[in-house]
């Protein structure tokens, strides 16, 4: 049996401190075992290489920040503070087959205003569940599964910005990292990565906290999952019962990131080039969406869009568990120079790119922001 998620997470908004039942020494046994894994290195430990090679680049090409021009429809070329809203709602507009509904609540409208709409669109859209996100966010910031109104009404309550309301999407969750020939603008996938999403069994004898413990992943992600369970953490699942752990695709929220390039197919490259002519303005990034199976996947069948990244965005199949670090280095540098490529490219035809002091200004903006968010 498996128990609805809603009955055992926290929503993210309402995430308790850290349980005083968690020794100091289960901590740090997590933390050692997390610095072994590169995948779950902080940014700062991982991204000085990647940044030298970038500013190397940024000399090759002349214009140092040549890759902001990569998406000209996106702000920044998607680098940080793009608006998800500026490629998903056109998208939805020229090709509604290819994406996942959704609807913009703007902050700037009254609460209950925003909550009626919210309503309509569950009506509308088959009911619940449906996945509230902020319009600008990046690393699964502020995204959650809403189950009932009355999460609706209080995720909005919370929420310090835009929001989108999308209709919630059943099966395989997959990151297609795609990118336009700079001369030809064929359409190309450069990685495919397979979100898969950890949970428990119970054995009837072990507690929630146990179960973490003995699980070989599951500890990996242990403090974030200490504090989503914090108020289950003595309960005892039944004999068989699955508990999920997750249900965002975010690796910082615990999705495992599996390489799935091997899926690239005919079908699946068709629908890239039909993505890329509904947005003539996107070039360059990861496509986050789902689909019945990997399958479906290769075959092209079923797919709907759930985000579009920008020029940041990770060709993710590097955190596969296992993948030596060389392997990933080698992966994001061919990502940064395919960027400079593509951005520069682009600015000869015209593209502005942005100044480092406004990617700077965007960069502060956004870590502002990701304070205000859960």
């Amino acid at each position: 049996m498996k128990r609805p998620a809603a009955e055992v997470l926290a929503p993210p908004w309402e995430l308790a401190e850290l349980p005083s039942t968690i020794s100091a020494a289960e901590r740090f046994a997590v933390g050692i075992a997390r610095l072994r894994r590169w995948e779950f290195w902080p940014a700062w430990a991982f991204y000085p290489p990647v940044v030298a090679y970038i500013v190397w680049l940024g000399m090759l090409y002349r214009r140092p920040t040549a890759f902001t021009a990569a998406n000209p429809g996106l702000e920044a070329g998607g680098f940080v503070g793009e608006r998800k809203s500026e490629c998903l709602l056109p998208l939805m507009k020229r090709a509604p087959e290819l994406v996942a509904p959704l609807h913009l609540l703007p902050a700037s409208e009254p609460l209950r205003q925003r909550q009626r709409a919210a309503e309509r669109f569950v009506v509308a859209h088959g009911g619940y569940p449906v996945v509230l996100k902020p319009d600008i966010g990046q690393r699964g910031r502020g995204v959650a599964v809403i189950r009932g109104v009355d999460a609706l009404h209080s995720y909005l309550a919370h929420a310090p910005g835009d929001v989108l309301i999308q209709r919630y999407v059943a099966g395989a969750e997959f990151g297609v990292f795609v990118y336009r020939e700079p001369l030809t603008g064929a359409a190309r996938v450069f990685s495919v990565t397979h979100k898969q999403f950890p949970q428990l069994v119970g054995d009837g004898r072990s507690t929630l906290q146990s179960l973490i413990r003995q699980h070989p992943r599951a500890r990996l992600i242990a403090p974030l999952l200490w504090r989503r369970f914090a108020a289950r953490l003595d309960w005892v699942p039944a004999p068989g019962e699955v508990v999920p752990l997750i249900e965002i695709g975010a690796h910082c929220r615990g999705a495992l990131f599996c390489d799935a390039s091997d899926q690239v197919s005919p079908q699946l490259l068709d629908f890239v080039a039909r993505l890329f002519r509904a947005l003539p303005g996107y070039h360059f990034g990861r496509i986050d969406l789902r689909c019945p199976s990997v399958e479906a996947l290769s075959r092209g069948e079923g797919l709907r869009v759930l985000e579009i990244n920008g020029v940041s965005s990770e060709a993710a199949h590097i955190y596969q568990p296992g993948t030596p670090l060389l392997a990933g280095y080698s992966s994001m540098l061919r990502q940064w120079r395919l960027a400079f490529e593509i951005g520069d490219a682009n600015a000869r035809r015209g593209t502005p790119t942005c100044s480092p002091m406004e990617l700077l200004s965007r960069a502060l903006d956004d870590r502002r922001r990701a304070r205000q968010w859960f």
